[in-house]
């Protein structure tokens, strides 16, 4: 499938690629495929809506960020994807670039749990309460807490 998207001009979308939110994301309740685009650069990759071409997410796998990242997750949303072993799982967080860099950040509080044998995809809100949905990038970004 073509699609002609604001930041990446257009390209060429395969089937597995294209994760389903059933249940959209929080403020983009109508929205529910989207493309999960691969970054060759770095940590950074990308949701593409497939219904708005100029919406797109910066997404982050957490763990590459923050090692000691350990989100409490209620079991229900495993459920809400089908299940399976924690191997066809993963976990992304959306990342606002701004700017000044310097204030980008990361929402570690609701991450994006995708099970990646049925494509499907929802954000989450974890139990713990020790994580931000504004963490602050670029200290852990240069090494730094």
């Amino acid at each position: 499938m073509k699609l002609n998207t604001r930041n990446f001009g257009e390209i060429e979308i395969k089937g597995e690629k294209i994760i389903t939110f059933e249940e959209g994301l929080p403020g983009f309740e109508t929205l529910r495929q989207f493309a999960f685009i691969e970054s060759k650069e770095g940590v950074f990759n990308y949701l593409q809506s497939l219904e708005e071409a100029n919406l797109c997410f910066v997404i982050a796998d957490p763990y590459l960020i923050f090692q000691d990242y350990a989100p409490v997750i209620n079991e229900s949303y495993f459920e809400k994807l089908g299940g399976g072993d924690n191997d066809v799982f993963a976990i992304y967080s959306i990342v606002c670039i701004r700017e000044d860099i310097a204030d980008s950040t990361i929402n570690l509080a609701g991450p994006i749990l995708i099970q990646t044998e049925y494509k499907k995809g929802i954000q989450v809100i974890t139990e713990d309460k020790k994580y931000s949905v504004r963490q602050k990038l670029i200290g852990k970004l240069n090494g730094g807490e």
